[in-house]
């Protein structure tokens, strides 16, 4: 199966403050579908929402399968969920 090319970042399209994993994941170049995402990361729907909602939560596993879907490397997706952590940490 062919790897899609790396999503690329528009300019001036900084994700939302804290909002940064939810957008990695739906907001790249790449657009998925639902089932698209439930199938390739193994996961509910629910389990989704939920690691949207917050991903600090987010297995190494789960990671993985991110960035091998989105062809980006595992440590965007790291940097990404802890950027959501240290901003919800922030309100709190």
């Amino acid at each position: 199966m062919k790897t899609p090319s790396p999503p690329s970042a528009l300019p001036g399209a900084a994700p939302p403050a804290g909002q940064q994993f939810s957008h990695l994941l739906r907001h790249g170049r790449f657009s998925f579908t639902e089932r698209e995402l439930q199938e390739h990361l193994q996961m509910t729907y629910r389990t989704i929402k939920q690691r949207e909602a917050d991903p600090s939560g987010l297995t190494v596993a789960e990671a993985l399968r991110v960035a091998e879907l989105l062809a980006v490397p595992v440590q965007t997706v790291l940097d990404a969920a802890l950027a959501d952590a240290q901003a919800a940490g922030a309100k709190q």
